[in-house]
């Protein structure tokens, strides 16, 4: 070991080690290993408390640490707690918040299709009247009030037949538009506006095919009444909002709400025109009022529904208004509608026939049949033509073709484009004027054939000659003509139309008159009367007729 390595206090532990070893003459060698012992025993003495010192420091010090962290920790813990007891109270109050915020949203959108409804509705109530379809006339009804006790009223009376219904002003000069049902069998008309005032009928006119009717209001020449607009009914789609304005069971206006359900319907009873389909409410009463849209123009005139009960059931049907202004402007300039003919029978396209044909599906129309004489029979048109555009616009659907071409003008070539043997082409066709009820079947023989006219049903009907049966291509049927059902007769209301032919009554073959008489001898309209008919493009129908008729409303 070396000595001179020891610091200032082993010197003063040693010198007095030294002296005592000196004193006992201990040899150098000797004295050199009990001082190693010494020193070895001094130095394991010293590190064993310097090691107890040092190992207290460090569990001290870890407690210490340990203390130090547990509180950090559970001021941590506390601060987390915090902090998410007041995030949750807040998520919650931001939640609460938010669905209010929604809420309100919500209702403030439903606040504003309210104000449109009630806008739009704003826009045609004060033109939309009440029409009072009348039986009797003012000096029947006073030559008749005679004989009756006084009433106390200033109101005529009404009458068991006097038909109720709705219609719009379209003009501040007092012209209204309306349901030919409602006003076809009228002899005099009242028109009362929703403000209590009541103008009487100067004239009507009306177009059965369409179910159409305008009607002259007598008004002062410096008297203006409120009207309502039409709209582009060819701009509405399938789900837009439409409001449906009238007198049902003579509430008077009335307004309900729904949207577009379907277009281009068809009805058997009106033959030239097709119908929006709605479900907003329609109920009797309601026809010839407007269907609007939420602009509060005039979209559809309410015709009819489709029910089970004889009130509404969600399928109502309104003539659009396109064809509505056709018909109204031609009704106003000439008293009558003179349409464009063509003489051909369309059927609509299914997959069946596009397969047999050759074409893909909604490629056009079929021609189901020719007329002869007809324009389209001069041009070489043949049955089973697929009719693809008129003028240059697209056909996919019966009523398109029809609209279009009853609106072409009249001693002028119009083209049309077709298929035939999967090959495109063309023709031009003279469009004449369509015949009247009574020339309809223009190509019937001159001969004198027998006759007879049904008053209760206000039918003509004919015995056809087989030259006749052959050029209708009815060849084996048998049975009595339809020449004219007059439109306000039942038998049109039931569906009977002009060039049907009716094969029995009450399942009596009708060939001749005289069978024809026989069996309506036998028949009762309070039971029912049943035709079997067959329709011009050869399909066969029952129809009854009683005494109540119409499901038009």
């Amino acid at each position: 070991m070396n000595l001179s390595n020891n610091n200032n206090c082993n010197n003063k532990v040693i010198e007095p080690f030294f002296l005592e070893l000196r004193k006992l003459n201990y040899s150098q060698f000797n004295l050199r290993l009990a001082l190693s012992a010494y020193l070895s025993e001094r130095s394991e003495r010293s590190e064993s408390r310097l090691l107890r010192f040092r190992i207290a420091g460090i569990i001290s010090t870890i407690h210490r640490r340990n203390f130090i962290l547990l509180t950090l920790f559970l001021i941590f813990s506390a601060f987390l707690f915090c902090t998410i007891c007041i995030s949750s109270t807040f998520a919650e109050d931001e939640s609460a918040d938010n669905k209010n915020l929604e809420t309100k949203k919500e209702i403030i959108r439903a606040n504003e299709l309210s104000v449109a409804f009630r806008n739009a509705a704003n826009c045609v109530l004060p033109a939309t009247v009440k029409i009072i379809s009348r039986i009797q006339t003012t000096d029947e009804f006073k030559a008749m009030s005679k004989l009756l006790p006084a009433i106390p009223t200033n109101r005529r009376r009404r009458n068991p037949g006097d038909n109720t219904g709705t219609g719009v002003l379209i003009d501040p000069r007092g012209i209204v538009v309306t349901n030919n049902h409602v006003v076809n069998v009228s002899r005099e008309i009242d028109v009362e506006l929703p403000d209590g005032r009541i103008f009487f009928a100067r004239k009507f006119r009306h177009d059965p095919d369409t179910d159409v009717a305008v009607i002259w209001l007598d008004v002062e020449p410096n008297e203006k009444l409120p009207y309502a607009t039409f709209g582009d009914s060819d701009k509405m789609d399938i789900c837009d909002w439409v409001i449906a304005v009238g007198n049902p069971f003579e509430l008077d206006s009335t307004v309900s709400a729904g949207i577009i359900s379907a277009k281009g319907r068809s009805l058997q009873r009106v033959s030239r025109t097709e119908f929006l389909q709605t479900d907003a409410a329609i109920n009797p009463g309601n026809s010839g009022g407007p269907l609007i849209n939420l602009n509060g123009e005039v979209i559809g005139i309410n015709t009819a529904i489709a029910s089970r009960t004889g009130g509404s059931q969600g399928i109502g049907f309104a003539v659009p208004s396109n064809n509505v202004k056709w018909v109204v402007d031609q009704l106003v300039r000439k008293d009558r509608v003179d349409r464009a003919w063509f003489g051909i029978v369309l059927t609509p396209m299914n997959q069946d026939e596009a397969n047999r044909l050759g074409v893909r599906m909604k490629a056009g129309v079929i021609i189901d049949k020719v007329l002869p004489g007809s324009p389209s029979e001069e041009a070489g048109l043949l049955p089973d033509d697929v009719i693809i555009k008129f003028d240059g616009q697209p056909v996919k659907e019966v009523y398109q073709f029809q609209r279009l071409s009853e609106r072409a003008e009249i001693n002028r070539e119009h083209t049309i484009d077709f298929i035939r043997e999967r090959k495109f082409k063309r023709v031009n066709v003279s469009a004449m004027l369509l015949p009247k009820d009574q020339k309809r079947l223009h190509f019937i023989d001159d001969v004198k054939l027998p006759s007879y006219f049904d008053s209760q049903l206000s039918i003509l009907l004919i015995e056809p000659s087989e030259v006749m049966i052959k050029r209708l291509k009815m060849n084996g049927k048998q049975g009595l003509i339809t020449i004219t059902a007059i439109p306000e007769g039942r038998a049109h209301k039931a569906g009977l139309l002009d060039g049907m032919l009716i094969t029995s009554v009450d399942n009596i073959p009708t060939k001749t008159i005289k069978q024809y008489i026989a069996a309506r001898e036998g028949s009762s309209l309070s039971d029912g009367i049943t035709l079997n008919v067959i329709e011009p493009q050869g399909a066969e129908r029952t129809i009854i007729i009683k005494l109540a008729t119409p499901d038009s409303r």
